[in-house]
């Protein structure tokens, strides 16, 4: 149903055009790296973590069986030592949300941290407003570990975030 081919220079500008808020922003990249609004300058910065021999990310834009780019999804924070990674920066586009591609997106992410890097645990956090967001990890595998409870400042409101994670085992 869906490939995932490594996100480029020639995915800024779609990238970019997702990203139409400072809301979104957070969401999407958390309050560290980038800045609303996002730039080719930030994007350039950031696909230096995928590259080398042994990056730090795996970054991948999601195309559909039509050949359409449907979303974005990165295996975050490689550590090959502690075999653990982080799932991360997933963004499904509007018109594709509700046809179940987000949970195979994530499975072949799981997928390429367990088969082809030989990981343990591969985690990932999320917004607990959303839900649907949730849903999709609950089905691709993934199991609620905790709850950061008013961890992320945005304008005058707190977030909570959601840790939630999978091992190897667990893995079907």
């Amino acid at each position: 149903m869906i490939d995932l081919e490594i996100f480029t220079e020639e995915d800024f500008s779609r990238l970019i055009r997702w990203i139409n808020s400072s809301d979104l922003l957070i969401q999407w990249a958390g309050p560290q790296q980038f800045t609303y609004p996002l730039t080719e300058n930030q994007l350039n910065t950031y696909l230096r973590d995928g590259q080398g021999d042994n990056p730090k990310s795996k970054i991948f834009k999601v195309v559909s069986e039509t050949m359409a780019v449907v979303g974005h999804i990165e295996l975050g924070s490689i550590n090959r030592v502690n075999g653990t990674a982080s799932i991360c920066r997933v963004l499904l586009d509007h018109e594709w949300r509700g046809k179940g591609i987000c949970v195979e997106m994530v499975r072949r992410v799981l997928e390429i941290g367990f088969h082809q890097l030989n990981l343990r645990r591969i985690d990932l956090r999320v917004y607990a407003f959303n839900q649907a967001a949730i849903r999709c990890y609950e089905r691709a595998g993934l199991v609620r570990e905790g709850l950061l409870r008013k961890a992320q400042r945005v304008g005058d409101q707190y977030w909570d975030t959601v840790i939630m994670a999978i091992l190897r085992e667990e893995w079907s």
